[in-house]
């Protein structure tokens, strides 16, 4: 089964299709962060707005990991102040969760955050009902592919936990390259990775199908050609980032992820997500492929797709590109003693991460234990 609910409108300046967009609606809320704020995609954004006919809010300086704590703090203005009946995200993947996390509590006051959320794979969250204010998502960095994917991922004391329902699948996403054109080198070296591994895990899930596929190679290509040139802010570099970290939400979207997400999301308090995701895959991946003889085809696929042969090829590829974009190990990140304080707890929760489910190879916590420790001394 292929699912894909998001209308996808891309192209140079095609921001200003949410004229378009928000005609018919009463009152809409854009969700924005500092930097669209900074580099006037915020205001253009209310123009179009305002074209319509509609009367438009904005709140911006969002944080950059979305959290519950913020939920909880915007809430009150949603449903007293603004009470939109059409939500627009503009921003990086925090500000469009954020935004996804908002639509839920905002449509369904009833819900917490406990009951709903995906807090480990042995327990099962309860269903959230219909929503009814649709959601138009523009993302102004290239990784998260938040803008198609029915999650919402949110840190709660360090952790990531996500909330998952096809009715927070953005109803549209507006693809305008302008906007990740303004991101700093480093937001777009992590997010860019963070397409990567969103690629080859989708690919190597065992629930990928054809079309899934399709996606996820078409994506790892592209970041494998282009990205070391947009980190450099070539503009033409940059709009193929783009593209590709929403075709790598669609394959994700419907393929899933495995251990090295989970692993990420368990340790998100060492550092940015894109980031620790690059830093874990090399060993992950060496992990999935000297257990399982499917990760290890599928591992060899996509290395031919790239003009190498082996499963070992791709790991060394995949090395290569962190070398040569200066991804650190883990423990240039964060000191030895409070690694080792968190190690085991991480391990368990990794391990218990509900995407551990579609990875390849069912860890044991201890074999992500020394994963873990792998990726912190940089072995």
């Amino acid at each position: 089964m292929f699912w894909l609910k998001t209308k996808i409108i891309e192209g140079e300046g095609s921001l200003k299709t949410l004229s378009e967009e928000v005609r018919g609606y009463e009152r809409v809320l854009i969700l924005a962060s500092n930097s669209m704020k900074r580099h006037g995609f915020l205001s253009e954004a209310e123009d179009y707005v305002r074209e319509a006919g509609t009367e438009v809010f904005s709140i911006a300086g969002l944080p950059a990991e979305p959290s519950v704590e913020t939920v909880e703090e915007l809430l009150p203005k949603l449903r007293e102040e603004f009470q939109p009946d059409l939500l627009v995200a503009l921003g990086g993947g925090s500000v469009i969760d954020t935004t996804k996390a908002l639509k839920v509590f905002y449509d369904a006051p009833e819900l917490n955050f406990e009951e709903i959320a995906f807090i480990d794979r042995f327990s099962k969250p309860k269903p959230v009902p219909k929503l009814r204010t649709p959601l138009i998502a523009v993302p102004s960095t290239s990784g998260a592919g938040s803008e198609v994917s029915a999650a919402s991922v949110l840190k709660k004391g360090g952790i990531k936990y996500n909330i998952v329902t096809p009715d927070i699948a953005p109803d549209v996403a507006i693809l305008d390259p302008r906007l990740p054109r303004t991101m700093p080198p480093e937001v777009a070296r992590n997010s860019g990775l963070d397409v990567l591994v969103h690629g080859i895990e989708a690919y190597t899930t065992n629930v990928a199908g054809p079309f899934s596929d399709a996606m996820a190679i078409r994506a790892i290509k592209t970041v494998y050609r282009w990205l070391p040139l947009s980190v450099r802010g070539d503009e033409d570099a940059r709009a193929r980032v783009h593209y590709a970290a929403t075709m790598a939400g669609i394959a994700f979207l419907n393929a899933r992820l495995g251990l090295c997400h989970a692993m990420s999301h368990k340790a998100a308090w060492i550092g940015p997500h894109g980031l620790l995701n690059a830093i874990l895959l090399p060993y992950v991946m060496e992990f999935n492929a000297n257990k399982s003889e499917y990760a290890r085809k599928r591992y060899a696929e996509i290395a031919r797709e790239l003009g190498f042969k082996t499963a070992k090829d791709l790991i060394e590829v995949v090395k290569e590109l962190n070398e040569m974009l200066s991804v650190p190990s883990l423990g240039e990140l964060v000191d030895e003693e409070t690694f080792m304080e968190k190690l085991d707890e991480m391990a368990e929760k990794a391990y218990r991460d509900g995407l551990v489910a579609f990875n390849p190879v069912e860890p044991k916590p201890e074999e992500i234990r020394e994963l873990y420790l792998k990726a912190f001394y940089g072995e």
